[in-house]
């Protein structure tokens, strides 16, 4: 596993969130994209698109067809480039707006 796997994965345990992307009371974790860094503890950084994927497969979070397409089109939106830098904000499902 990747070392900056490893932390984000340290990160989620701490909040509660692993290892099945969800905390002990069966809230989901789930997260936005962003080109810059929201600075929380569970804020972190993807080189690219790839990574992220290879993250969330590693992390028992596969990515099926209906979820690329999902994350695709939040790219679009926040007008990203799937080949550059970005950020990932992970939250509790349901708690985007304290975001």
């Amino acid at each position: 596993m990747k070392e900056n796997f490893k932390t984000i994965n340290q990160a989620l345990d701490a909040a509660g969130f692993k290892p099945a992307l969800e905390d002990a009371a069966g809230n989901r974790l789930d997260f936005k994209f962003t080109a810059y860094s929201l600075n929380s503890k569970l804020s972190f950084r993807f080189e690219n698109l790839e990574e992220f994927t290879e993250f969330l497969n590693t992390a028992g979070f596969p990515v099926d067809e209906a979820r690329m397409t999902q994350i695709n089109s939040a790219f679009i939106e926040m007008n990203l480039n799937p080949d550059s830098f970005f950020y990932v904000n992970f939250f509790e499902r349901g708690k985007e707006e304290d975001m």
